[in-house]
């Protein structure tokens, strides 16, 4: 820019006002943010949601909201460059204890911010857990969860006050083919509804996540307890793809020869594996002998 056409003194001005006008804008933005702040609550409607979970285990509940039918709740978003529809999240955590937990959380039914009104949709469960020592011995399962409806296919008694609802969490073993724990035991949690007795059916492809599908009218003032029970029996990810073995499990090869177990064949060809740094040939106790696994 030519000392000729803009003078030091109109430089001067130009170049203090820039920042300033960077301030202005950015003094809107968090009042705007705080504007929002002030007006944006969850409604007292609720329903309360109680958890129970196994020792070592910790638990999240996420609520999410989404506009109800005929609001505009559009906002602008900078990263996108445009508008996009708001969405809400509400997040429950229990940390895991050495001791079973019963662990309760109220969840609003709504909620507004601005000239936006918002209603809850779902509420997802999340188990966490630790198997073994290392740092990389744990696992997150998305152990199920309610979706809200304006019209449900179940129905609740008007005289329950409490739906309940029950999961069977179990352990399931591989071998990994991760270069960080390739070759050793790591470990996959799953959670499957299960029955009043604690039923749990053998067919796979039937099986479904704890929770269910509810009408937002029932929810109200009700209480839904979820409980998770930790399998004691521990089981190959894959199917036919161990040997069971009088004292455990043992992972089958086969004509490919890759880095995990493969289907095993008859008679079954056998392979070893790694766990907690020893090189095993049965799981879990590593060697022949010990005691039977049932």
């Amino acid at each position: 820019m030519s000392d000729r056409y803009f003078p030091h003194s109109v430089r001067i001005v130009f170049f203090l006002v820039l920042p300033l006008m960077g301030a202005c804008s950015f003094a809107g933005q968090i009042a705007s943010n705080s504007l929002e702040g002030a007006t944006s609550y969850y409604s007292d409607d609720h329903f309360t949601l109680v958890a129970t979970i196994p020792a070592k285990f910790g638990f999240t509940s996420k609520a999410k909201y989404s506009p109800k039918d005929g609001k505009k709740c559009d906002i602008y978003s900078p990263g996108l460059g445009g508008k996009v529809t708001r969405q809400q999240q509400k997040s429950n955590t229990t940390e895991a204890k050495q001791v079973e937990q019963t662990v309760s959380t109220d969840i609003p039914l709504e909620y507004n911010i601005a000239d936006c009104s918002m209603e809850l949709t779902s509420v997802s469960y999340e188990l966490s857990g630790r198997y073994g020592p290392g740092s990389l011995d744990r696992d997150m399962e998305l152990a199920g969860g309610l979706s809200v409806a304006d019209k449900a296919s179940i129905t609740i008694e008007s005289a329950s006050s409490v739906i309940e609802q029950r999961g069977i969490c179990t352990w399931y073993f591989q071998i990994s083919t991760s270069k960080i724990k390739k070759g050793e035991i790591e470990k996959i949690l799953s959670c499957e509804a299960a029955g009043p007795e604690w039923e749990v059916t053998e067919d796979r492809f039937k099986r479904r996540k704890p929770g269910g599908v509810l009408a937002r009218s029932v929810l109200a003032d009700r209480t839904v307890h979820v409980e998770f029970r930790l399998s004691s029996a521990e089981k190959p990810y894959y199917q036919n793809y161990w040997f069971k073995a009088l004292n455990g499990w043992k992972p089958c090869t086969g004509r490919w020869n890759s880095d995990r177990e493969e289907l095993c064949t008859t008679p079954p060809l056998l392979r070893k594996f790694k766990q907690n740094g020893r090189e095993c040939t049965v799981y879990p106790n590593c060697v022949e002998t010990g005691a039977v696994n049932e």
